[in-house]
């Protein structure tokens, strides 16, 4: 089983290490397959060299069994990050966009929109995932990025979180290679996309170990326990 929504690294005064992230994940018994990416991208002024230690560090022990997302930050255009070489120097399998912890302002930004453009068509020559954190906030509506998602189509473009539900069905109804996964999704939201008929587009993901930093923290659990509660709900 593939849970499509994983993080390592630092979160808010947390530090969550690959290895034990991972360990909790695999002694589960029920997850063979992983996608994740690192919340250290969200560190204000980050630079790609620390991600990129990140993930190679833990590219050498789980690469078998673990497949990163190239968290791309706005900055790294600045930085010099250059897509093709990224995706080629570390086993990325596709992409993550966050809207709300990055300072995205493409449509004031022809850099911004220029990188955009390059992200999703490497993804959709290669038929890659994009996941694109969604919120409420209006700069992480499900819709933010639309523009890419008809001209792009071979892309699976996966709107985490499905938030707002509304929207996200909306988007799913435009564009076919649209999806959404279940990372801190409600049953009551993933039941409006369900009962959209889009059901069979939302994939498996738990956000673990945030779930453990908003949760499990407080109740004292282990992150071995905390996984296995979110794979309980």
């Amino acid at each position: 089983m593939l849970d499509t929504h994983i993080h390592i690294g630092q979160f808010e005064e947390e530090y969550y290490e690959f290895e034990r992230v991972f360990e909790a994940i695999f002694a589960s018994g029920k997850i063979t397959q992983i996608r994740y990416s690192s919340t250290s991208s969200c560190i204000f002024d980050v630079k790609y060299a620390q991600v990129f230690k990140e993930i190679e560090a833990s590219q050498r022990e789980y690469a078998d069994r673990a497949t990163p997302l190239f968290w791309f930050v706005p900055d790294y255009i600045n930085q010099g990050i250059k897509i093709e070489a990224a995706m080629s120097e570390l086993n990325y399998g596709g992409f993550k966009l966050h809207p709300f912890g990055n300072n995205w302002n493409f449509e004031n930004d022809t850099k911004q929109t220029d990188i955009l453009h390059e992200i999703f068509d490497y993804a959709d020559k290669r038929k890659l995932p994009i996941k694109i954190h969604t919120g409420e906030s209006g700069i992480d509506s499900p819709n933010r990025f639309e523009q890419f998602f008809g001209e792009y189509s071979n892309a699976q473009i996966i709107l985490a979180h499905c938030r707002p539900a509304a929207e996200t069905v909306e988007m799913m109804k435009k564009h076919a290679n649209v999806f959404g996964d279940t990372a801190f999704v409600s049953k009551e939201r993933i039941d409006i996309v369900k009962n959209a008929g889009f059901g069979e587009r939302v994939l498996f993901g738990t956000d673990f170990p945030i779930t453990h930093y908003f949760y499990g923290r407080e109740k004292g659990n282990s992150l071995k326990q905390q996984y296995l509660e979110d794979l309980e709900n």
